[in-house]
């Protein structure tokens, strides 16, 4: 039961992150954006270190069993290699190029 609690919560926080967060913080006025693109990239960013600092601290005291504490590490590794990549994107340090021109091909096809 602590396993589905787990994986729900941090989908749900997921969700979020990723769809919450930039629709909270982005303000438009026809095309025309108000809202900066720093304040997004930090929130983004607490959100991923909020979920961290949270499944580690489920998994050093609420989880005892090693399912429960192998879930955790999961997450905490997902979320990390998450913040990451999105820290090097945001200071672009790497960009996706690459994925919008495969995209672009593969709608080309459809």
């Amino acid at each position: 039961m602590k396993a589905l609690l787990i994986q729900s919560l941090n989908s749900i926080w997921l969700v979020i992150i990723f769809i919450g967060v930039p629709a909270v913080s982005s303000l438009r006025l026809g095309s025309l954006q108000i809202s900066s693109r720093p304040v997004w990239h930090m929130l983004v960013l607490s959100g991923i270190a909020i979920a961290l600092a949270l499944n580690a601290g489920i998994c050093w005291r609420g989880a005892h069993s090693k399912k429960e504490k192998r879930i955790c590490l999961r997450w905490i590794s997902g979320y990390a290699l998450l913040g990451v990549t999105f820290f090097a994107y945001s200071e672009k340090w790497i960009e996706f190029k690459w994925l919008k021109s495969l995209l672009l091909h593969v709608q080309g096809f459809l």
